[in-house]
């Protein structure tokens, strides 16, 4: 195996409670850089980053915008796009660097693990699991990992709203194959714990298939996360004042 090195990308808004622990359990890899792409939070999440990682960058807000900030600034042979309410797998660059070294892959994912007892979430996470294996084309919360010459050549993440992911995975399995890791990344419960199980599960289906029904990412945001949109706007007000 040949020495690689990996960046890591985590895209943040306002996640001070969860970028400190994430970044503890990453920083003592060999041969990895940390990168957080924050998207103009207003909490203490850049200054919390910062005590770890010395690339801390702050930027328009937007996954597919931040990611590839996050992706202009690395050095890395290998681009890691980690979730920041993700716990990564034990030995996770091994993984990483041997599915990368397999002839004809291009990329590759973990499989997802919600971070719940309740077995209604048990459940979903096997469902999506089979769904990744035969679709071949992972959620960014199973940590999208890539080779760096591969994400360059199809221009990175498309600067969208949403579906992000599955648009880059859809243009990622035309250059090799994607790995879909038998190690577990785990996610954590907490929109499915906010918006209930069934409403959370239902409306992410929904999504992705209009999004596979060809509805434009951005006719999307706007129809479904309207409602999200000033329910995020009276949060951040209310951190705001706090502050």
């Amino acid at each position: 195996m040949n020495a690689k090195k990996i960046s890591i990308i985590i895209i943040t808004l306002n996640e001070e409670e969860l970028i400190g622990g994430l970044l503890l359990s990453l920083r003592d890899v060999e041969d990895i850089e940390i990168i957080v792409s924050d998207g103009g939070s207003i909490d203490r999440t850049g200054r919390v980053a910062s005590k770890y990682t010395d690339k801390v960058i702050r930027g328009e807000r937007g996954r597919g915008k931040q990611l590839n900030a996050g992706a202009a600034l690395a050095t890395g042979d290998i681009l890691w796009f980690l979730h920041v309410d993700s716990t990564p797998p034990d030995n996770f660059k091994y993984h990483i660097l041997n599915t990368l070294e397999k002839p004809g892959v291009a990329g590759g994912a973990f499989t997802l693990e919600i971070d719940s007892d309740l077995s209604s979430l048990k459940f979903i996470s096997r469902v999506v699991e089979l769904r990744s294996m035969i679709s071949r084309i992972p959620y960014g919360d199973q940590g999208i990992f890539v080779k760096r010459d591969v994400f360059e050549k199809i221009n990175g993440f498309e600067n969208i709203p949403l579906m992000e992911d599955i648009d880059f995975g859809r243009r990622l399995k035309k250059e090799g194959r994607i790995e879909i890791l038998n190690q577990k990344i785990k996610t954590c419960a907490r929109a499915w714990e906010r918006d209930g199980v069934m409403r959370t599960t239902l409306r992410n289906w929904v999504y992705v298939t209009l999004f596979f029904m060809g509805y434009s990412p951005q006719k999307l945001y706007e129809r479904y996360y309207r409602r999200n949109i000033h329910i995020t706007l009276q949060r951040d007000v209310i951190k705001q004042r706090k502050n």
